[in-house]
């Protein structure tokens, strides 16, 4: 009598097959339309507060010597007074509060 070894036949798991092949799609699609792709072709309306703001970033600036010195600064009034630091904290952090 032989003895006849083999091994067992291991059927494909189709499953995982087209799974890694989406995977795999997935990605090679994902980086063509990342990396190599050309852009679509639209015009951008801006709103009005952009379109403000590209007018107002061409402005050059000017020197301020000229703005000080000039006679509607100088005749510009302050209705507040300078602010100054008042009392912060406590003088002893760690003592006990005292009941008022």
């Amino acid at each position: 009598m032989a003895i006849v070894f083999e091994e067992p036949k291991r059927s494909i798991n189709w499953l995982r097959v087209i799974s890694y092949t989406a995977a795999a799609g997935f990605v090679g699609f994902a980086i063509y339309y990342l990396f190599f792709a050309s852009s679509p072709k639209f015009d951008v309306i801006l709103p009005v507060e952009l379109e403000r703001a590209t007018q107002i970033s061409t402005i050059e600036f000017i020197d301020p010597s000229v703005v000080l010195n000039s006679a509607a600064f100088k005749r510009l009034q302050g209705y507040a007074d300078t602010p100054s630091v008042g009392a912060l904290g406590r003088p002893d952090p760690f003592a006990p509060l005292q009941p008022k």
